[in-house]
């Protein structure tokens, strides 16, 4: 399905709202790849794992801030790249904290490492 296509279908009006469904697909095709790398338990192994995504955001934040404030153009990681990744800790946060992170046949107790 098609951007547009997608958008009619769940009603999105506005331009921004359906430009940001296209960063919004942008980002979970990011988010995907990076959890077939590296899976949730990297973040679910982690004994308080909302609190270790709030850090990595801030952290993505705080890199950010500096670039911004500073107007300089990264070598590694695009301003772009970085939203990005703030957004989907956003969304792992969010889903850590509606317990939804993990599928619900694995437990917390069954992750190792």
């Amino acid at each position: 399905m098609e951007h547009e296509e997608l958008a009619d279908a769940l009603g999105l009006k506005t331009y921004q709202a359906r430009t940001a469904l296209k960063q919004a697909v942008h980002n979970l095709k990011v988010f995907d790849a990076k959890q077939q790398d590296y899976g949730p338990n990297n973040i679910a192994g982690n004994p308080c794992p909302e609190l270790g995504v709030a850090i990595r955001a801030n952290d993505k934040i705080q890199r950010l801030m500096n670039l911004l404030y500073n107007q300089q153009t990264p070598n590694n990681e695009s301003v772009q790249d970085a939203w990005s990744d703030l957004a989907n800790y956003g969304l792992i946060g969010s889903l850590l904290n509606s317990d939804q992170w993990l599928e619900p046949q694995i437990q917390q107790s069954q992750i190792q490492f």
